[in-house]
């Protein structure tokens, strides 16, 4: 239980390796975090049913991490159910199946907003949280 009494957010922890991280967290002892897109087909829903029958702690919260507001709303989320925050894990991130011929420039732009705008906000928020934490 290395990482007991922690508060790890995980981005796109709905499914997939985001899934994966959220559950060997959450062995480790944190209190999870389970970011989803609220548009997703994933609501996290199954991620927090693991962790509850593992006896931890966790919550989901909806957030397109490519949009500020919902990365505010979702820190804000954060911090009044556990008042803190130890870990942030950048995993969300979207791929267009297609070849990068025919990939089209708003296409393009939500890959950039979700893997890096997005990584940029919750960074951002994460470490401004831990600066004021100490």
């Amino acid at each position: 239980m290395r990482l007991e009494g922690k508060v790890a957010l995980i981005t796109g922890a709905a499914s997939g390796i985001g899934q994966a991280i959220a559950l060997r967290f959450a062995a480790e002892g944190a209190h999870v975090v389970i970011n989803y897109h609220p548009g997703g087909k994933h609501s996290g829903e199954e991620v927090r049913e693991e962790i509850a029958r593992r006896k931890q702690s966790s919550i989901t919260v909806p957030a397109n991490v490519a949009q500020r507001g919902e990365v505010e709303d979702m820190f804000q989320q954060v911090l009044k159910e556990f008042g803190r925050l130890d870990i942030a894990v950048n995993n969300a991130g979207i791929e267009f199946k297609k070849p990068f011929i025919d990939v089209t420039d708003e296409e393009w732009h939500k890959v950039i907003g979700v893997n890096l705008f997005g990584s940029f906000l919750v960074s951002r928020a994460a470490a401004r949280q831990m600066v004021k934490q100490g």
